[in-house]
């Protein structure tokens, strides 16, 4: 998703970062400790070129942080951070906002496709031969950064465990990132990586997952 660098549309449901305009008929604005959590982004999905895995039956998504801290390992969706995935646009409404202090600064985003993203290295899911390990070793095999649907995770310390001994009921599996972005003045920390995913094991499709990684 490209961040700003165009002029917006007064579309309400139109993709953006650092603001949420619309939920769920009768849906509020998420609290933590009774106030207000901060607007990350909203992603209408109908509009993208194609759909990536585990994104291919929701039309829109919106996201929510914690207004004092960033979630610790393992937090569950709902606590210190929002995820709410609709499966039809149509329903939609304005969401009422409430004020939030927040230095993140609201841009609109429209979709870019990649033609190529490889794995990182602790992604790869096969061995390597000694000319691959070379490439790799060259930065030949680049791993694309930023604010991305599907793909591979752009990975900073280690492949993503989604909780202790990456052993998780609902079986998580990456769909999309949130970077840290000066633009947007948002950082995981020491500009890290929000890597955000969603349950495959039968029942758990709705169940929503984040974890980050910072230098």
């Amino acid at each position: 998703m490209e961040i700003g660098g165009f002029q917006p549309s007064d579309n309400l449901t139109a993709s953006w970062f650092g603001r949420v305009n619309m939920g769920a008929r009768g849906e509020n604005w998420p609290l933590q400790n009774g106030q207000p959590m901060l607007a990350l982004a909203q992603v209408n999905l109908t509009g993208l070129p194609f759909r990536t895995p585990g994104l291919g039956d929701i039309d829109f998504i919106t996201i929510f942080i914690g207004p004092e801290k960033l979630p610790s390992l393992h937090e569950k969706n709902g606590s210190n951070w929002v995820l709410r995935a609709y499966k039809t646009i149509a329903d939609l409404v304005p969401l009422e906002k409430q004020y939030a202090p927040s230095s993140i600064k609201p841009f609109q985003m429209q979709p870019k496709v990649i033609e190529h993203d490889f794995p990182c290295f602790d992604d790869v899911p096969f061995a390597l031969k000694e000319q691959l390990w070379d490439a790799y070793d060259a930065n030949q095999f680049e791993n694309v950064e930023g604010f991305k649907l599907g793909g591979w995770p752009n990975l900073i310390q280690s492949e993503i465990t989604w909780a202790p001994g990456d052993q998780h009921p609902s079986n998580p599996q990456y769909v999309f990132q949130i970077d840290s972005t000066e633009k947007g003045n948002w950082m995981w920390a020491d500009n890290g990586v929000g890597y955000f995913g969603r349950g495959t094991a039968v029942g758990k499709g709705d169940d929503w997952f984040l974890e980050w990684q910072c230098f």
